[in-house]
């Protein structure tokens, strides 16, 4: 049992960070908001893990960059996806709101994602915030049946959905409309978590050793499918 917990710097390198250069890239950036309540640095090594996963996956270039982004700067406007994850509830200041908002026309996707699989004041604060981003919205259930969203979860493997998956715990996901388009998903089963992992993946054990409650490898197998799946969605879409 080679066991060794390695800690977020780690992971970011093993996943490329030094490169700098992020051009023609698929990359995923967290959010870091003004909330200073809010532990949005959760899951520390879950986003570096998810991105290698989907390289080896895709055969895509990315680039990595773990710290969180101040979505109140023109930053963001520089990324086409970004991923906010936490336990606790959050609040967005009016910059962020109004940066988000435009960053959202230009054609950027959010995927929010609950770090607590049974629901938290992050879940709770979802609806009401991204109300404040995209004006009037509503959430709406993600389910194949949809057209709008039916290559959400087969651009790449034919998995089941969340909320259809057997093997685990999940329910579906919500997402929401901008312009036409799914602009704004929404996981309430802490995909961040299964993404993480304390060891390095190995020959023979390519998952790497897990954290937390992300789930034996075969589960965790089928959340790296969603994963691969949703990111290209998102730049597609």
């Amino acid at each position: 049992m080679n066991r060794r917990e390695i800690s977020a710097g780690e992971a970011q390198q093993r996943g490329g960070e030094k490169d700098k250069d992020r051009r023609d890239k698929i990359s995923m950036r967290r959010i870091r908001p003004a909330t200073k309540t809010c532990d949005w640095d959760a899951d520390p090594t879950g986003l570096p893990s998810g991105m290698y996963q989907f390289n080896k996956r895709t055969d895509l270039p990315v680039y990595i960059n773990n710290d969180g982004i101040d979505v109140a700067t023109n930053e963001i406007l520089e990324y086409t996806v970004l991923y906010f994850t936490a336990h606790s509830g959050f609040s967005f200041n009016e910059k962020e709101v109004a940066n988000l908002a435009l960053w959202l026309k230009r054609g950027g996707s959010l995927c929010l994602d609950d770090c607590y699989l049974r629901g938290s004041t992050f879940g709770e604060s979802v609806r009401p915030e991204v109300a404040r981003v995209i004006p009037g919205s509503e959430p709406a259930m993600l389910f194949k049946e949809d057209p709008r969203v039916a290559d959400a979860f087969r651009m790449l493997y034919p998995t089941a959905w969340p909320g259809d998956e057997p093997s685990f715990e999940n329910r579906p996901w919500q997402y929401y409309m901008l312009d036409e388009r799914p602009a704004v998903l929404f996981s309430p089963n802490d995909d961040g978590c299964a993404w993480e992992y304390s060891t390095p993946p190995t020959a023979s054990n390519p998952l790497g050793e897990p954290i937390g409650h992300g789930g034996d490898n075969r589960q965790r197998e089928v959340v790296f499918q969603w994963l691969t799946n949703v990111l290209l969605f998102m730049y597609t879409h």
